[in-house]
């Protein structure tokens, strides 16, 4: 779909505007999910830290999220004096409580990095990809390191240098001490439990504390979320049991949407309650859940048979299509993790053997697709390991191996491993 920046009239269709053999500069708004292709745009929006740019139009605005009157009439009166000529701007959620100073670095990167997408497009022949969201370093930056954000970890010295000096490069260098660079003996997502947080989000029953659990059915067409009390079925009270239930859920609902980034129409069936008062609560803890969200999301309807429909912006894949791919062994009808995904869970697991081993050597067995993967940059992380562990690490392949499982064959005397290395098949 291709939508048009400007339009003389509402009559206008995109065939007055597009002729065969005209090229025009699109944005991609949401990349394809099969079996619907990419959508794109020419209304172009580049975004900043505290500013969205449109290139393309003369609109003014303000995010949504700032809902306090006087707030948003203060920073209308900003944004108009700081306007670029034939542009338009919007103040994102992050310009709350910013003075004009704070806006104008943000607006120097947007419209530099304007000229430079421009530049290239007038030497361009289509089709090329003039421009792509910049790195994750300065999308942390820019979307995620808000009030809120406490600390922010980077267990690369490279990555760690780049974000200070695109702090620098903002004029943002008061964040900085927010900003540390992780060296802790254990890898970082097995510090913090992100392993284990993503297994989560990939499971379709999650379990609840107080013994309930939560089961994510996802279809094309949408995903419904089943509450069920489980375990917990309570002392005497049963309305108690259903509410705590139901507020539970309501809460790692709002968890688990974000984390596996589900889009489009969501049906929650929550245990049915008679009392008004208690269907009020749930709803009202759901949308305090949602609110965390930084994807749009809207709660349609809710009914006395505890279901409640919503939906939620939809511009990417979720979890769930980006970390796994359609199942080799059962034409499709199942799914397994990526030859990618477990060739980085082989990264994190020499990791873990070479800070707890002391073992001369190590021998691991995985899918020949994996090792495929074990390559290039991967191959140098693991050449850094055995100098950092002083181990020698090999790695052999077998298509009888799951593309899923890593063995751990053999650990011990560099010799006798070499002995093994040999007869595996």
């Amino acid at each position: 779909t291709v939508k048009e920046a400007d339009s003389d009239s509402a009559s206008k269709t995109i065939l007055d505007e597009i002729k065969v053999g005209r090229e025009i500069m699109v944005q991609v708004v949401k990349e394809a999910i099969p079996p619907k292709g990419a959508r794109v745009t020419t209304n172009i929006s580049l975004p900043g830290r505290y500013l969205v740019l449109m290139p393309n139009s003369t609109n003014l605005g303000i995010s949504h999220r700032i809902e306090e009157e006087k707030e948003r009439e203060r920073l209308k009166k900003i944004v108009q004096q700081i306007k670029p000529k034939n542009a338009g701007l919007i103040i994102r959620t992050a310009g709350w409580g910013k003075e004009l100073d704070d806006f104008l670095p943000d607006l120097d990167f947007l419209t530099r990095l304007w000229n430079k997408i421009k530049n290239r497009g007038r030497k361009a022949r289509a089709p090329m990809l003039l421009h792509e969201d910049l790195t994750l370093t300065y999308r942390i930056i820019r979307d995620l390191l808000t009030e809120e954000a406490e600390e922010i970890l980077i267990n690369s010295k490279n990555e760690y240098k780049n974000m200070l000096k695109f702090l620098k490069t903002l004029s943002l260098s008061e964040l900085e001490p927010r900003v540390s660079l992780y060296t802790g003996e254990k890898p970082i997502f097995e510090e913090y439990n992100i392993e284990k947080e993503i297994n989560k989000g990939l499971q379709k029953k999650i379990w609840l504390k107080c013994g309930g659990y939560l089961v994510f059915d996802q279809a094309e067409a949408l995903t419904v979320i089943d509450v069920n009390t489980g375990k917990f079925v309570g002392k005497k009270d049963m309305r108690k049991t259903i509410l705590k239930t139901n507020l539970q859920a309501a809460e790692e609902i709002g968890l688990q949407l974000r984390l596996r980034d589900i889009g489009g129409i969501i049906i929650i069936d929550f245990i049915d309650m008679d009392n008004q008062e208690d269907i009020e609560k749930v709803v009202k803890k759901l949308e305090e859940s949602l609110k965390k969200d930084k994807t749009k999301s809207n709660i349609i309807q809710n009914t006395e048979l505890g279901l409640v429909e919503l939906t939620r912006k939809r511009s990417r894949r979720d979890l769930e299509n980006m970390l796994r791919t359609t199942c080799p062994y059962c034409s499709g009808t199942g799914r397994v993790l990526s030859a990618e995904t477990v060739s980085n869970m082989v990264l994190r697991k020499l990791e873990e053997l070479c800070n707890t081993s002391r073992a001369e050597a190590v021998l691991l067995g995985v899918h020949p697709k994996v090792e495929e993967n074990l390559s290039g940059a991967k191959m140098l992380l693991i050449k850094q390991l055995e100098k950092k562990g002083r181990k020698t690490i090999y790695i052999k392949s077998s298509k009888n191996i799951h593309i899923e499982r890593i063995d751990v064959v053999a650990v011990g005397r560099l010799k006798e491993i070499k002995k093994i290395k040999q007869m595996f098949k």
